[in-house]
């Protein structure tokens, strides 16, 4: 039989490992992507006064990518700012309840608009919403968007849990 304890961590630090893997692997080769496209059509505006065709449309999907890659894994490792106002003056279970309301809060937020954007989607191939110059359709990056707020959203589920169960959230990764 599966302690609760080891199969709550190993639902965690699969979760880690998803995170980390979108972050580092698609997030880091649409950064160098990102950079790539702006450094081309920089040097091609520069030098041949011509610069790429739909450069700014290919760097902003590019973006968008690279932080709906990255959210999950940045609100994972913990490097969002964080104010915290009761830590001196509050026993550890309080502050772990404070904790797991702000979380839950969280967690129905990202949810309601990870849903708005795919709404924005659906909405988006329905009316033929696309970027101003290549025309490219804005639904896969609404999408995408979509699946990176999601995927915070199960990694402030997964911690809810882990706190409910008197557990530690520290990142082990990296």
């Amino acid at each position: 039989m599966i302690d609760q304890n080891e199969d709550t961590n190993h639902m965690i630090d699969r979760l880690d490992h998803v995170v980390r893997f979108l972050a580092l692997w698609v997030g880091v080769l649409s950064l160098l992507a990102l950079t790539l496209v702006t450094v081309i059509d920089v040097t091609l505006r520069t030098v041949f006064n011509s610069p790429i065709h739909g450069g700014g449309d290919i760097a902003q999907f590019f973006l968008i990518i690279v932080v709906s890659a990255s959210i999950a894994y940045s609100g994972r490792s913990g490097v969002q700012v964080v104010v915290e106002l009761f830590e001196n003056v509050a026993s550890e279970a309080i502050l772990r309840w404070v904790d797991v309301v702000i979380k839950f809060i969280g967690f129905l937020m990202l949810m309601v608009l990870s849903w708005h954007l795919v709404i924005s989607g659906i909405d988006a191939l329905e009316f033929g919403e696309s970027s101003g110059t290549l025309q490219i359709s804005y639904a896969p990056f609404m999408y995408t968007a979509a699946f990176g707020i999601f995927l915070y959203a199960v990694v402030l589920l997964v911690e809810i849990i882990q706190l409910m169960r008197g557990q530690s959230i520290e990142y082990g990764g990296d």
